[in-house]
């Protein structure tokens, strides 16, 4: 097997799963952004932004969550430090279910609260994950790659991420209807047709 620099890339994108496709998801909003030319609004660029993030650090992000922790169950809990136990598949079967509801929202004719109502769940779940990596670190010492490395950092700052933008896109949604720019969608497409 070749452990070359470029095996190395391909296996830590994939064993950061989580923050690679974050990053995938706002490099897919910033091309859209680029593309929407006379389009481009603060109210299209903020809905672009949290579109993305909902399909990509949200659906796809907890689709494969959810093989990691069925198909490859075993495997998930010894790099987080855990032994296998009947909670793996729970929280397979929770991840797919979070994963089908940001597909469902991820459009901009999906309603705005119910990407608020996605995104606050996802921020709880992923601080909460965080605060028990935290204890797990100082409790019983657990030091396994996925329980205080970039998962860790990702727990707490994507969520941040997705927080911030549910705000942004509020914050544009309320100007424009101030400034009387109704016509304008109440958010930007993540898929074009």
């Amino acid at each position: 097997m070749n452990n070359g620099p470029i095996a190395g890339t391909i296996a830590f994108l994939i064993g950061n799963y989580m923050t690679t496709l974050f990053v995938v998801g706002l490099v897919v909003a910033a091309v859209k952004v680029l593309r929407q030319g006379r389009e481009r609004t603060p109210v299209t660029i903020s809905g672009t932004f949290l579109n993305s993030f909902v399909l990509w650090a949200i659906g796809v992000a907890q689709v494969v969550n959810f093989v990691m922790h069925s198909v490859f169950g075993d495997f998930a809990a010894r790099t987080i430090g855990w032994a296998q136990s009947p909670f793996q598949l729970e929280l397979a079967l929770s991840s797919l279910g979070v994963g089908v509801m940001a597909f469902i929202l991820c459009t901009r004719n999906s309603a705005f609260r119910g990407k608020v109502a996605l995104v606050v769940a996802t921020v709880i779940f992923g601080w909460g994950a965080a605060l028990g990596h935290v204890y797990q670190l100082v409790v019983n010492h657990d030091d396994a790659v996925n329980n205080t490395g970039l998962l860790l950092f990702s727990d707490i700052a994507i969520n941040a991420v997705g927080l911030a933008f549910v705000l942004w896109h509020a914050a544009a949604l309320r100007r424009a209807r101030r400034t009387g720019e109704v016509t304008v969608r109440t958010d930007a497409p993540v898929l074009t047709a």
